[in-house]
């Protein structure tokens, strides 16, 4: 599984990060990348806490597979195709 969450560096907190932890508690290895990212107008318009909630409410989703689209990699590539070809 790999995930890409925006946050911002104040709500790095513990409780947060236990709650990724407990996304990949069943691998041995993770790979992190962080780096800084200019804010969207979605962004933008959210209060902390609303875009918070989103989070999280993003990261309930995924430990309870609901809302949840997974692709292989040959489906993702396929769709890819199809997009790029529409242009």
């Amino acid at each position: 599984m790999e995930t890409t969450i925006r946050i911002s560096p104040n709500e790095l907190t513990p409780a947060w990060l236990k709650k990724v932890k407990a996304l990949f508690e069943n691998e041995n290895e993770l790979q992190i990348t962080i780096k800084p990212f200019k804010r969207s107008n979605l962004i933008l318009n959210e209060r902390g806490e609303e875009y918070m909630t989103r989070v999280n409410r993003a990261i309930d989703n995924i430990e309870s597979g609901e809302e949840v689209v997974s692709l292989s990699a040959t489906e993702f590539d396929k769709l890819a195709d199809q997009l790029l070809n529409k242009r």
